[in-house]
């Protein structure tokens, strides 16, 4: 008795298992075996009561299963009591079997549905973006991947995030810039959420057939051992993961990184990992690039719209041509403008990569320009209220720029503390001032930017003079538009520059040592190279406004020759608009510089 007991609950324990593992299965085993048993019951019935039938599987084929299978088939029936039983098993079949198979169908399509809005299940993608983590600079990424000249692009992000969320998110990002929702849909943009730690999920989004690969930072900075924060750990362990997928268009695999130490520590991995051996690794450090970027926005105005203008998409871009000389570009490209030297190639600045190998034959009209010798250097006094972990790279730059051009630049940290004293400092002198709001980077999503916010409202009800220059520096883009009314001077959108960036080195990834000479000061020689530079026309020339030119090239040639081959320009602003110069350059008509024009320059 206990053996069958055992075996009983044996039994019931593995029906339990399989209806646990698979229930629409079992559900369906279940319907047709009741099914089963009701036909042949029906058919032993049906033997009793009709000497028509020679035997059961006379009954059961002929009789409850035709019934079933065949409803019209009742109407042939002439014994009342067979008629009966048919009519039963035909109610019987429709409630238990149809019934059954319509609401499993109805269930299936349901689930099927719900799995596509989620965005769970297997995805089959080619030649796509991955983006693994989800943090605020997602949006801003996506965004300007709108303006790529691709029309099959596809972004593909693996996150612990809800689908609806990011959606809803990335449509923010595409209307800010004055996007329309169709021409999002020229992106395709698809969102799943998973664990990019997990091997399955990777393989839900076709990981292996990616393009490119980028992996964000989570933004945790919490210590978890010495020199390595949280959200870097987890973007070790990611590249880790991923480092084991046999990948068929070896994509680059961008990573940002919070601590300059964890780039190290990647590019140790890539040497020791024998998974990794194979892999294009370009740990970012963001924070680094952010604090530069926004010392030399301090130091020279208008810069933060240069920055973004070379980071973005939209327009032209910084491509590498190859085996072409700086002299070479500057008379024969038509669509191209040298920038700096790369070994045998150049980095130039054009509309696409197709039109940067554009040439003419037509003869450029060079110039000789009266020119006036200008300092890069200024003196300045720029106190930084807030802390983040960009500080120490913006007064690393500071540092530098002082230590190249040995000038009196000042800059001073003001705790929080100090700043009723300092408030009192100011008012009292007349020097040139410049405060920097930093944004705390440790808040959650929804109160970044309070520190500076709340700054701002106590500076502005307490400093009495007009002629302070503040700058202030936002995490999230939605407030961008909520401080505009304050006394500010320039505001930089820190996530919106990382985005920026962190596509054109995922997409273009040739240039990654261009922008590296770019925000870095350089103090090896006596001059730093491959630096912007800002000046007013009236700074540059002697010479009688408006200077005219027969063409756009001629300009360029004529300032790169009239100062010694030192400078290129590449831009101007009139009106505050930045206008890049960099296509139809050898075409025949007139172009003027105003005397208030201010014109962008690239340090050789």
């Amino acid at each position: 008795m206990k053996k069958i007991k055992a075996r009983l609950l044996k039994a019931r324990s593995i029906v339990s298992i399989k209806t646990y593992k698979r229930p629409m299965l079992f559900v369906i085993m279940l319907m047709v075996l009741i099914n089963i048993i009701i036909l042949c019951v029906a058919a032993v019935i049906a033997l009793f009561i009709d000497d028509s039938y020679s035997g059961f599987i006379d009954a059961f084929a002929n009789g409850s299963l035709k019934w079933l299978l065949t409803p019209n088939a009742v109407l042939d029936i002439e014994n009342p009591n067979t008629l009966f039983l048919a009519a039963i098993v035909l109610v019987v079949g429709m409630v238990l079997f149809s019934g059954t198979i319509i609401a499993l169908t109805t269930n299936l399509i349901k689930e099927y549905f719900q799995k596509k809005k989620s965005g769970s299940g297997k995805i089959f993608l080619s030649n796509h973006i991955v983006i693994l983590n989800w943090n605020n600079k997602v949006p801003e990424l996506v965004a300007d991947l709108l303006n790529v000249e691709d029309a099959d692009v596809t972004l593909m992000i693996l996150a612990d995030v809800e689908k609806e969320y990011a959606e809803k998110q990335i449509f923010n990002a595409v209307y800010k810039m004055g996007k329309s929702s169709k021409e999002l849909s020229n992106l395709n943009v698809l969102v799943k959420k998973g664990d990019p730690l997990v091997a399955s999920d990777l393989s839900d989004i076709s990981i292996e057939e990616a393009i490119t690969v980028i992996i964000m930072n989570k933004g945790t900075y919490e210590e978890v051992t010495k020199d390595m924060s949280k959200s870097d750990l987890n973007v070790i362990k990611t590249i880790l993961n991923i480092g084991r997928i046999d990948f068929n268009n070896n994509p680059p695999i961008v990573a940002e990184i919070k601590r300059i130490e964890t780039k190290e520590k990647i590019f140790t991995m890539a040497r020791v990992v024998e998974t990794l051996k194979g892999h294009t690794l370009l740990p970012i450090c963001f924070d680094r690039r952010l604090g530069q970027i926004i010392a030399q926005t301090i130091i020279h105005n208008l810069m933060e719209d240069v920055y973004l203008s070379l980071f973005s998409f939209e327009g032209s871009e910084v491509y590498n041509l190859k085996n072409t000389t700086f002299e070479e570009c500057l008379n024969r490209y038509s669509d191209a403008v040298p920038l700096a030297r790369n070994g045998e190639d150049l980095f130039v600045l054009s509309l696409d990569n197709k039109k940067m190998h554009k040439t003419s034959n037509a003869e450029i009209e060079v110039k000789s320009l009266k020119t006036i010798h200008f300092q890069e250097v200024t003196n300045q006094e720029v106190y930084l209220i807030g802390k983040n972990n960009k500080l120490e790279f913006i007064q690393s730059a500071f540092n530098e720029y002082k230590q190249l051009y040995n000038t009196d630049f000042s800059s001073k940290w003001i705790s929080d503390n100090e700043i009723d004293s300092f408030i009192d400092e100011i008012n009292e002198s007349h020097n040139p001032i410049t405060i920097v709001l930093l944004s705390d980077e440790n808040q959650i999503d929804d109160s970044l930017d309070a520190n500076v916010i709340n700054s701002l409202i106590y500076l502005e009800g307490r400093i009495t003079r007009k002629d302070v220059n503040i700058i202030v520096e936002l995490l999230d883009p939605k407030n961008d538009s909520i401080i505009k009314d304050f006394n500010i001077n320039n505001t930089i959108i820190s996530n919106k520059i990382i985005s920026l960036l962190l596509s054109k080195l995922a997409l273009i990834e040739d240039t990654g040592s261009f922008y590296e000479s770019l925000l870095t000061f350089s103090i090896d020689g006596d001059e730093d190279d491959q630096e912007i530079i800002i000046k007013k026309a009236n700074e540059m020339f002697n010479e009688k406004f408006p200077l005219q030119f027969s063409n756009k090239k001629s300009f360029i040639v004529s300032t790169y020759e009239s100062f010694q081959k030192k400078i290129i320009p590449f831009g101007y602003f009139r009106d505050n608009v930045l206008h890049i110069l960099s296509e139809e350059l050898h075409k025949n008509e007139d172009f003027k510089i105003q005397e208030t024009d201010f014109i962008v320059l690239m340090k050789i």
